[in-house]
């Protein structure tokens, strides 16, 4: 078993939301396995200002050595410095610091594709400032698959305490999903998490359940006609070719049950809030998001910029606290899968 030291990079996030409160708390949480060496990408001011701010005192570590960190201090703020172009203030989102925003991230991919470092956590952004200054993607995990140089399709899942699922459209109206819904969506995504359950979750027979678009799965067409038209194709397709542990259609409405929960360890779902409503619902504060299909591991919690209460000392770093932990899990899962 490898049990060594990972270097872990966290990029900054939107500078006026939650997202240094709650990663300074994770970083001096003794919640956070011993073997986790964490380093944010960010402005040293930010995080002198919250010191301040909240009258503690942290030292901060620069950190010179990108390659190796041999330079890590221990009981530190490690921090690789970028630099903020206006003055945050907190629960307000300034477009000028949008550039520094994307910069952070940019730098963390960068920095672990070319480092020892083994997976990166990414803190909440804000959509609509990074759209008005020109921001052409629909979130995070769009951004960093054009980061990637696998080019994969991205997927998101969510993963949970005591569920895991998969949203096969993300940030679109429900009036989308269906135009949007393919059997070779449907494909690839099974592939891609089937891939991802073996060699960063050690499933070796991983089973994934799919859900249904329609009320009852459709009614064998009489409540819509995507589960016979897309859905079915795609999962018989797929049995067809493989020794896949899958089935489905599932009704949505009883896929989550105590008792249905404990027949499958992935459940692919047809929009955002079939899949992030149980995982949410289930475990809130313990939700992480995971971006699959991309040549490096990068995790981030399951929740917004929390603008209403940034600069309050009241955010919760639990999410991000399990994005990291969860990041370190899966890039031993990674080496031990060679």
């Amino acid at each position: 078993m490898i049990t060594s030291k990972k270097v872990i990079l966290i990029s900054a996030g939107e500078p006026s939301s939650i997202a240094t409160e709650i990663t300074i708390k994770t970083i001096m949480s003794s919640k956070v396995h011993s073997d986790i060496m964490p380093i944010i990408i960010t402005d040293p001011q930010i995080i002198i200002d919250y010191c301040k701010l909240n009258n503690v005192n942290y030292e901060i570590n620069e950190i010179k050595d990108k390659q190796y960190f041999k330079d890590f201090k221990k009981n530190k703020i490690n921090i690789i410095p970028i630099k903020l172009l206006e003055k945050v203030v907190m629960g307000s989102p300034n477009v000028k610091n949008a550039s520094f925003v994307k910069d952070s991230i940019v730098k963390c991919v960068n920095i672990q594709l070319n480092s020892i470092a083994s997976a990166l956590v990414t803190n909440p952004i804000n959509k609509k400032v990074m759209y008005e200054s020109g921001f052409n993607y629909t979130g995070h995990t769009e951004f960093l698959a054009s980061l990637s140089v696998k080019n994969k399709h991205p997927v998101m899942m969510l993963v949970g305490k005591h569920l895991k699922t998969i949203p096969l459209t993300i940030h679109v109206p429900l009036k989308k999903v269906s135009k949007l819904l393919t059997k070779e969506l449907i494909i690839s995504t099974i592939k891609i998490a089937r891939e991802s359950l073996i060699s960063y979750f050690g499933f070796s027979q991983p089973r994934i359940i799919i859900t249904g678009l329609n009320p009852h799965a459709g009614e064998d067409g009489e409540i819509g006609t995507e589960e016979k038209t897309i859905i079915i194709p795609a999962i018989k397709e797929v049995l067809d070719n493989t020794s896949y542990h899958l089935s489905g259609p599932i009704s949505a409405d009883t896929a989550f049950s105590y008792d249905n929960r404990k027949k499958y360890d992935l459940a692919i779902c047809m929009y955002h809030d079939q899949a992030l409503i149980p995982i949410k619902t289930l475990d809130f504060h313990n939700g992480v998001n995971v971006t699959l299909g991309l040549d490096f591991i990068r995790t981030s919690p399951d929740h917004g910029t929390g603008f209403d209460i940034a600069g309050q000392d009241k955010a919760n770093p639990q999410s991000l606290i399990s994005a990291i932990n969860l990041a370190y899990k899966m890039s031993i899962n990674k080496e031990n899968d060679k």
